[in-house]
């Protein structure tokens, strides 16, 4: 997990944060939270010939899968045209050679060819027709494809503080057995659904953000934040501020 987002130093505009994406990968808590929930389930799967990131914002996870399958073709879409643009700009200057492109489309929509792979990490909260863009990913996959989705669950507990939701989601989360059956019906047969984020992990996501807020005993501690979200990430909850979702066609 060290080298998650560690191409992102290429672009960073500043000396420390070039040395921090150089030396430990993304500083961002929470996506750190979330490729260690991804990561082992891409870890159990068949080398792909083509990915699809849905939401590939500035190409962290498509940057990391192409380091795991340096020959499969990846394609990472987004609906931001700076973060398609921040993406493609970074392919060239750290993946030359990588066939990972970048491109901003919505879902749903048809491509020329299915992929074997499809990853979807924060993004199906943001979506107002839910049920039409799982629909449209069912629809990208081959038979027998996988998707992996992670999204916020329902119900989030706070430890430390409140924290107001996020203005570009249109819903604050997922309960567990709605996503399944969301996905059921969206042409996905098999499905099964883990927490993430669970109390330490929440802590600690918690205490990142106070200190991004300026709060200097926040900053202080900042290590004890980003431990604690490392143990957590190393379990499997049995409730959590999480869900990730591994599906099959």
């Amino acid at each position: 997990m060290s080298t998650y987002g560690s191409e992102q130093r290429i672009l960073a505009k500043s000396r420390l944060r070039r040395l921090t994406f150089g030396l430990a990968g993304s500083y961002d808590l929470g996506a750190r939270v979330r490729y260690a929930a991804v990561e082992p389930e891409l870890a159990k799967l068949p080398v792909p010939r083509r990915v699809l990131d849905a939401g590939s914002g500035k190409g962290e996870l498509c940057f990391a899968m192409a380091r795991r399958w340096p020959h499969a073709h990846i394609l990472g879409i987004d609906m931001e045209e700076t973060l398609v643009e921040h993406a493609t700009r970074l392919r060239a200057l750290a993946m030359p050679s990588h066939d990972v492109t970048f491109e901003r489309h919505e879902l749903p929509r048809r491509f020329d060819q299915p992929f074997d792979l499809v990853v979807s990490v924060d993004v199906l909260e943001h979506v107002a027709d839910d049920a039409a863009f799982l629909r449209g990913l069912a629809e990208a996959l081959t038979p027998g494809g996988t998707l992996i989705l992670h999204t916020p669950a329902s119900g989030q507990r706070r430890f430390l503080g409140e924290f107001e939701e996020q203005h570009d989601h249109v819903r604050a989360g997922y309960e567990r057995t709605h996503l399944g059956n969301l996905l059921g019906s969206a042409g996905f047969p098999d499905v099964r659904i883990r927490s993430t984020f669970g109390m330490l992990g929440a802590i600690g996501w918690e205490g990142f953000q106070f200190a991004r807020r300026g709060n200097v005993f926040a900053q202080a501690t900042l290590p004890l934040w980003y431990t604690l979200s490392a143990v957590d990430a190393a379990r499997t909850p049995a409730r959590g501020n999480g869900l990730l979702a591994i599906a099959r066609r």
